[in-house]
């Protein structure tokens, strides 16, 4: 893009001493084409900046630029809406007299499937949300590629003067307007805790606490997994049997107090059997009640604090059954938690023999590497005559035994005769004479 003219349209400069706009597209009408390096034209940089006067001079001379999109697909209306720039939009939407190009510009999706009231809502611009709302009222605004309506977006942001605004202003607005996950508005206004929100759309449809999302699960179900204490109550109020409504698939469900339950949340328990008592007998799809659940998830405390609360009479064989289950459950955890401490204690003894097994090998190789010398000033001394077997007296102790005996330790290594005292050191002891062998 010519320098001078990026400057422009940065600042809004449409003409002083050395630049006029208009001559200066007028002079070729491939300037109003020109590309930045973020291939924006120079009417999609005025967008940007916000010169609304910038924009409306450029478009008296190239109109074709309204509807023109750049990269990722997007109009100045969508840069405008994006960026906040309310006087920005209010000039786009005035320079179009014909009302089906006005709905085409407001209706143009950019890669993403945004349209113009996506970007207000999820920047949170209330201005430009009241002002494409006003313009477009008649339109259901559907889903971009994410599956999000302008109602869920601006549930699930906490955008509450714009979620007003748009159910008092929008006319043809779906009961469901679902949102990803087949999520009705409210569930994202549950999900990420905007109570305000909450109220305002319970208010405008309250059969929506009864829709469930893609996976089974109503609003009130998210409530109580989340500790929406108030809001639950809210919904029970007004909806008494919401509460016995299943949540997930028809073959795979549980209930609201088996969600609280799992949970561990004492004080939502209490409200909900505070308002419904009986349905702590509900069962969900393998049979089970509450307190299965409690006794699964080793929930030990919530299972002593909830066991006053247990159950009814027991007026039939089903009650009774089902706490002979319970009791089953109970005890066979009891009994698998003590194989675990048994299995434990045997672990604890096999490593102290194996430590000590090691103990014994290492002394051994020890001894087996530093045996000691000969015992020094010993009574006896052997000559190598002495040593051979044939020759070894009967009331002598054979050099094995003498180590063995005497020290406890091996006899040396080396050969007897080395251990024959040399002359000047020690003290030199006679050989003893053993008894010549019969000769016979």
């Amino acid at each position: 893009m010519d320098p001078s003219l990026y400057s422009a349209a940065r600042i809004g400069n449409i003409g002083d001493g050395d630049f006029l706009l208009a001559d200066h597209l007028k002079r070729d009408e491939e300037n109003s084409y020109q590309l930045t390096p973020k291939v924006n034209m120079v009417f999609h940089v005025a967008a940007l900046y916000g010169h609304s006067h910038f924009a409306a001079e450029v478009l008296k001379i190239t109109p074709a630029l309204l509807c023109c999109q750049i990269k990722k697909n997007e109009t100045s209306l969508h840069i405008a809406a994006n960026e906040g720039h309310t006087e920005v939009v209010r000039v786009l939407l005035a320079c179009v007299e014909d009302l089906n190009t006005k709905e085409k510009l407001m209706r143009m999706m950019d890669t993403s499937g945004d349209k113009a009231l996506h970007k207000a809502l999820r920047s949170q611009h209330l201005d430009v949300v009241k002002l494409l709302v006003k313009e477009d009222h008649e339109f259901e605004f559907p889903a971009n590629h994410a599956h999000e309506r302008p109602l869920y977006l601006a549930a699930e942001s906490g955008f509450h003067d714009a979620l007003i605004n748009i159910l008092e202003s929008c006319k043809k607005l779906s009961n469901r307007s679902a949102g990803p996950s087949k999520r009705p508005p409210l569930h994202g206004a549950v999900i990420q805790k905007h109570k305000d929100c909450i109220r305002s759309l319970w208010r405008w449809n309250k059969p929506l606490c009864e829709e469930p999302d893609l996976w089974g699960w109503n609003s009130l179900h998210y409530a109580i997994k989340l500790g929406l204490a108030d809001i639950v109550s809210d919904m029970m109020a007004c909806k008494k049997s919401l509460v016995y409504l299943p949540a997930g698939s028809e073959n795979d469900w549980t209930t609201a107090i088996h969600i609280a339950f799992g949970e561990g949340d004492v004080n939502m328990i209490e409200k909900l059997l505070n308002h419904h008592p009986d349905c702590r007998d509900t069962l969900s799809s393998d049979s089970q009640n509450a307190l299965h659940v409690t006794v699964l998830n080793n929930q030990d405390e919530v299972h002593q604090q909830m066991q006053p609360l247990h159950m009814e009479p027991k007026t039939s064989n089903a009650q009774t059954v089902d706490q002979n289950l319970l009791n089953a459950l109970v005890a066979n955890h009891e009994s698998l938690s003590l194989d675990v401490a048994r299995v434990n204690a045997g672990l604890d003894k096999l490593g102290v023999e194996v430590a000590s097994i090691s103990g014994r090998m290492e002394r051994v190789e020890i001894q087996q590497i530093y045996r000691p010398s000969t015992p020094k000033n010993t009574s006896l001394t052997f000559t190598p005559k002495a040593t051979h077997p044939r020759m070894h007296p009967t009331n002598a102790i054979p050099q094995a035994n003498y180590y063995s005996q005497g020290q406890g330790l091996k006899g040396p290594s080396h050969s007897l005769h080395h251990q024959v005292p040399h002359e000047g050191i020690g003290t030199q002891m006679k050989p003893l004479n053993p008894t010549p062998p019969n000769q016979n």
